[in-house]
């Protein structure tokens, strides 16, 4: 099996033996070392200064042989002189020799190193082109007669080494997104321990310690809020703008940023197990599995270079042998060899593949690997749970019913004067919509909570002082009169209900539900627009099913699923899809999605639900933005429309250009220039995704 490594400075993915100077720091190509050496990225400035002076101590020497080329072709040869031509030739044997052992032995190196593991690259093509023009060119000289190619060699490995370092630059973008995210991790921690606060570098930072971030800094490590609010700034993560507001049980990431309050946090997640860390891991993995597109690129270009020597070879033999024309045999050899360096087809995939993985991750969405990019634009269908996906999984206030001898004001004033008192889920989701309204609030004494029923103490309210009594129906049908208006209402699309009582009677009820995301309505249109049919798959009931799914626009719903039948589900609709070219989407939060999440063609996980879901998926949303399931999959569709161009580009220009040359028709010089300007096409298309529309522009 074939070794993937990860470039040294561009972080681009590559097989074979790729470019190493120390045999320690591997890079993709030749231009990759020169940029980070010249750069001086390591620090080292010696080795920095000697490569920028090869590189242009062989650029100087090109360019002198070019110079000298041009005067042979401008000037007649009578004019001239045989001398003086003798003379010319020499001088510049003497300038070629050094500029092409300078520029030409990264790529000989490479390709020997390639043939010894029974692979051929394409710097063997590169290097059969320059040294075979260098070759006929000392011969000839050493003969006495015929034509030299001295400007073809040193051009060529001259043009091609800027070519690399262009492509290099290009490439670097893919993991920049990546190193910025990773940088922004504070280098130190504040963390309280044995009573005391003290400072110890960030990497030290233990599981379960209490830290402490003031306003303006930087949050060390993943963990939960356990004292204070705030705002929290995680674009870095999620690509969302605007701060989040975090209160004690909120969890918050390593790296985001304090806005406004202190804040005790008790980290969760440290070191491999952080969100960032992860977040490196899976662009990562992304890179190392290569899509299908790019695995065919690859097998077609260590085909595609056995096949131009053949050409080249029968190139060289048709013109000497059968047209008796062993100088234009030759030139035309060389022509082929130069311009069908496939160096554009070895960069058309991964380059656009990278750009587009690197894009979606600054913008909160993790690709797993470029095959899941491959299958993005494949889907048909998409399956949505419900509860925590769809929908917040917070509760809110749904509806408020009273009896008829007490006000809405007095039962909601008694109601949030009690649970001011509690830290309950219901409790803050009551106190939330009721601030609302105004009411007044009153003191409270006496205040017990009741495990997994309720809470109750004495409300004092404008000088009445009652004893009130908050929660299920059965926790409090001992104790009070259950008025039948208020127990045996409906409310099957509820959520769950909490009653209030005083006095030896139950006086209101309140109903909560699951809110329903704001942007799951625009979501499913966008999904529409783009040809992919939206349904629900949840474990929830019946009724608030389908509730959501008229709320959000859906019109197909499965209810009361199991795991193992959210897995059958997907199966069944898989086969019903006669075109495998239509795969099936599921989104979900939970561990119960797990499952239908590995099972799916593409599982799309919600960054704020569990951890399973998030590694049983291939693509994963850090934050809760249902808006980026449509948007990733628009750019994955114009990423691969761009890397189907690339391709198209760059078999056309190989078979088009090789037949000129094999004709005679083009010069190697030419053909060297013609080669690059291939490459560079394909860099500059596949960098147009850099400048695909981002989630807030969409």
């Amino acid at each position: 099996m074939t070794k993937r490594q990860s470039c040294a400075y561009c972080g681009l993915i590559f097989t074979g033996s790729g470019y190493s100077a120390d045999g320690k720091q591997r890079f993709c190509c030749y231009g990759c070392y020169l940029i980070q050496r010249i750069m001086g990225t390591q620090g080292e400035d010696g080795i920095a200064t000697w490569i920028l002076l090869r590189l242009g101590l062989g650029a100087f020497l090109s360019m002198f042989v070019m110079m000298i080329s041009l005067i042979l072709y401008a000037t007649p040869l009578d004019e001239l002189g045989a001398a003086t031509i003798r003379g010319f030739h020499w001088a510049m044997v003497g300038l070629s020799t050094p500029a092409v052992v300078i520029l030409g032995s990264p790529f000989l190196f490479g390709a020997a190193k390639d043939l010894r593991r029974k692979r051929i690259s394409m710097d063997a093509l590169i290097v059969t082109g320059s040294f075979a023009a260098y070759s006929v060119s000392v011969f000839n000289v050493i003969k006495g007669n015929g034509h030299v190619y001295f400007d073809t060699a040193t051009m060529l490995l001259l043009i091609v080494t800027l070519g690399r370092l262009m492509e290099a630059k290009a490439k670097s973008s893919t993991s920049k997104a990546i190193a910025d995210m990773i940088s922004i991790m504070p280098v130190t921690a504040r963390i309280r321990r044995n009573g005391k606060d003290i400072e110890i570098p960030a990497d030290q930072v233990r599981k379960g310690d209490i830290l402490i971030v003031k306003p303006g800094e930087r949050i060390p490590a993943d963990g939960k809020i356990i004292s204070g609010e705030c705002l929290v700034e995680e674009s870095a993560f999620t690509g969302e703008s605007r701060p989040r507001s975090c209160s004690p049980g909120d969890l918050v990431y390593g790296g985001s940023i304090n806005c406004d309050g202190l804040i005790n946090v008790q980290a969760t997640a440290v070191g491999s197990a952080s969100l960032l860390a992860q977040i490196q891991q899976m662009v990562e993995e992304a890179q190392h599995n290569s899509a299908p597109v790019e695995r065919l690129a690859e097998r077609v270009a260590s085909v595609f270079v056995p096949i131009v020597w053949i050409i080249a070879a029968g190139t060289a033999v048709y013109w000497g042998v059968f047209q008796h024309n062993i100088e234009r045999g030759c030139l035309s050899a060389l022509a082929v060899l130069v311009v069908a360096c496939p160096c554009a087809l070895g960069i058309a995939t991964p380059l656009a593949a990278c750009l587009a993985i690197g894009k979606a991750a600054k913008a909160g969405v993790l690709i797993r690997s470029g095959d899941v990019l491959e299958r993005l634009p494949k889907i048909h269908r998409v399956f949505f749970d419900k509860t925590g996906t769809l929908t917040t999984g917070k509760l809110a206030v749904g509806e408020i019913v009273v009896s008829p001898e007490v006000t809405t004001d007095e039962v909601m004033s008694r109601l949030i004067s009690l649970e001011t008192a509690s830290e309950h889920a219901i409790a803050k989701a009551i106190m939330g919509t009721v601030e609302s309204r105004g009411c007044a609030v009153g003191s409270v004494a006496d205040f017990r909570t009741h495990p997994g029923h309720g809470v109750s103490g004495l409300v004092t309210l404008n000088g009445s002082t009652k004893k009130v009594s908050v929660g299920s129906l059965k926790f409090l049908s001992p104790d009070y009169e259950a008025p039948p208006e208020l127990t045996q209402r409906k409310n099957g699309s509820r959520f769950t209900s909490t009653y209030i009582a005083w006095d030896g009677r139950i006086r209101g009820a309140v109903y909560m539900k699951d809110q329903i995301r704001p942007e799951a309505s625009k979501t499913v249109r966008e999904l529409a627009d783009l040809g992919i049919s939206v349904a629900i798959i949840s474990g929830d009931r019946e009724d608030p099913v389908r509730k959501t799914a008229e709320a959000v626009g859906i019109r197909q719903f499965l209810y009361e699923c199991t795991p193992v039948e959210k897995v059958e589900a997907v199966q069944e609709m898989r086969g019903k899809s006669r075109l495998r070219k239509k795969l099936i989407a599921v989104v979900g939060d939970g561990i119960n999605d797990a499952p239908a999440l590995a099972e799916a063609d593409v599982g799309i996980a919600i960054g704020g639900g569990t951890d399973l879901a998030r590694q049983a998926s291939d693509v994963t949303l850090l934050g809760d933005d249902l808006l980026r399931i449509p948007w990733v999959i628009r750019l994955s569709q114009a990423t691969y429309s761009i890397i189907r161009q690339n391709l198209l580009w760059a078999f056309s220009y190989n078979i088009v250009a090789m037949g000129l040359a094999v004709m005679g028709h083009i010069h190697p010089l030419i053909a060297a220039t013609a080669m690059v300007a291939s490459s560079l096409a394909v860099i500059t298309n596949s960098m147009r995704i850099l400048r695909l529309p981002n989630l807030s522009e969409d």
